[in-house]
């Protein structure tokens, strides 16, 4: 399998709305899929025509969670997805609201306002989606039901195999800030997936590229379209910067292989990319972790 692993759009239902006040996150997603276009390609930079079998994206697909939103996600992402002959599979995160996206879209598998599915691949494949998003929390969860209902799903293996993909990665985040938006419940995840057909788990939310294992599965995050995430900033201050990223997945024989790209953000409207989006001192991350009750 080889996929294209998107994140973090954050768009908004009004065409003028701009996150931080600064990014159009439609420009941004428009100018990271032109970087993007003729990846499968003959002459592409991967130097095959294996072709892309899904295009995956990882939740925060809406920053306002508004049904126009989502149609503009799909108008934009359904015909790229439809050139590279792939279908698009879309996971909700803590900003988006699955109700909404189950009327506007599509219904989920397991529960009609849940988006728990799973994708069946012409190569025998299958990417199965698990929705971690808690109404109004930044943090994420999975219910006793969602975990019986995977167990149930990774029962019978795939010809091809599985890819889980899910917004909350199943890791410890790196700044305090994520730390405290993590997924709950890691223990138990990590239970119903030993042993299991599962390649890899594919997460966004920490706007950064990070690699990790759960229950002995690689775990791969996609930095995010709307800005991304520096991690490594000295003194506990905690910072975005204008760019954009996305990573390709292929799963053969042996270990997954990701290549990851960062690029300038297209849709900020700032000539100096080393201005941060935002910079959070320690303090400003501790009062925004209180008023979330973490």
């Amino acid at each position: 399998m080889r996929i294209l692993h998107l994140t973090d759009t954050h768009l908004y239902g009004d065409p003028a709305a701009r996150h931080y006040d600064r990014i159009d996150t439609t420009a941004a997603l428009r100018g990271l899929l032109a970087r993007l276009e003729g990846l499968a390609g003959p002459g592409s930079a991967q130097d095959d025509t294996a072709g892309i079998d899904a295009v995956v994206h990882t939740g925060d697909a809406s920053e306002d969670g508004s049904a126009e939103s989502y149609r503009l996600l799909h108008e934009i992402l359904d015909p790229f997805a439809a050139a590279l002959g792939a279908p698009l599979v879309v996971v909700m995160g803590n900003h988006d609201v699955s109700a909404v996206y189950g009327q506007a879209i599509a219904p989920g598998e397991r529960e009609a306002q849940r988006q728990d599915r799973v994708v069946e691949l012409a190569g025998g494949g299958r990417i199965v989606v698990l929705d971690t998003s808690v109404p109004g929390a930044g943090y994420g969860h999975l219910e006793d039901a969602q975990l019986t209902w995977l167990r149930g799903v990774l029962g019978t293996p795939a010809a091809g195999g599985t890819v889980l993909a899910l917004h909350h990665p199943p890791l410890v985040g790196a700044t305090p800030l994520l730390r405290g938006l993590d997924l709950g419940g890691l223990d138990e995840l990590a239970a119903v997936l030993e042993g299991s057909d599962v390649r890899i788990v594919l997460s966004g939310h920490y706007h950064h590229a990070m690699d990790g294992q759960i229950a002995g599965i690689p775990v791969h995050v996609a930095p995010g379209i709307t800005n991304v995430v520096d991690p490594l900033v000295p003194g506990g201050e905690e910072q975005s910067l204008a760019l954009s990223g996305a990573s390709l997945i292929e799963l053969g024989e042996g270990a997954p292989r990701v290549i990851t790209t960062v690029v300038p953000n297209a849709g900020d409207t700032l000539a100096d990319l080393e201005k941060p989006v935002y910079r959070i001192t320690p303090e400003q991350v501790a009062a925004i972790l209180e008023a979330a009750g973490r």
